[in-house]
């Protein structure tokens, strides 16, 4: 059957009910869990770049600022906190500090870790992948009390879960590293 009479057919089955909060729901949850996907906002990565921006996402979801020398994709990641405490970095190391190789790069990208606004973003979207509704309302209930982040970890990692929120939430940085890099045009 074409399309066009499969929606010949389903129109009236839907005009048929128009009135009826109750059955619309159950359409609309059947459509949205079954056979609605969302558009994919996909990002393609060319191959040369996939590693490094898969490093980078690791980094910045630990806390370290990612340094990126755009010629030799080099990179060198440090904790935010040391750069933020004023350490003395670039000493010799044998009185404890650290010598950065990305101070001596011409050139340098720099990686911060998300904000804490963006990592509630990314949990907020994750609660629109998960399709058992007690676990759902469990989450969004984590998000609107105290200890968001927390609350929401707890609830993931005893969950059947845990695996599609990292891979979803590795995603999700990728294409934010990604989208960093092509705004400074490395790409």
């Amino acid at each position: 059957m074409r399309t066009d009479q499969l929606l010949t057919q389903i129109l009236p089955i839907l005009h048929s009910v128009k009135d009826d909060e109750k059955k619309l729901q159950q359409i609309l949850d059947f459509l949205l869990e079954e056979i609605y996907e969302e558009p994919d906002d996909e990002i393609t990565i060319p191959k040369k770049y996939q590693k490094l921006v898969h490093d980078i996402a690791e980094s910045i979801d630990c806390g370290l600022v990612c340094f990126l020398n755009p010629d030799t994709l080099e990179m060198e990641d440090i904790p935010k906190t040391l750069l933020e405490e004023g350490y003395d970095l670039d000493e010799d190391e044998e009185d404890g500090t650290i010598n950065l190789k990305y101070e001596t790069w011409e050139k340098c990208i720099t990686i911060e870790p998300r904000e804490s606004r963006e990592s509630f973003g990314i949990m907020e979207s994750f609660i629109d992948e998960v399709n058992d509704k007690s676990l759902k309302k469990r989450l969004i209930n984590a998000l609107s009390n105290r200890r968001p982040f927390a609350n929401f970890k707890n609830l993931i990692e005893t969950s059947n879960y845990r695996e599609q929120w990292f891979a979803f939430k590795q995603k999700k940085l990728e294409k934010s590293v990604w989208e960093n890099l092509i705004g400074e045009n490395l790409s």
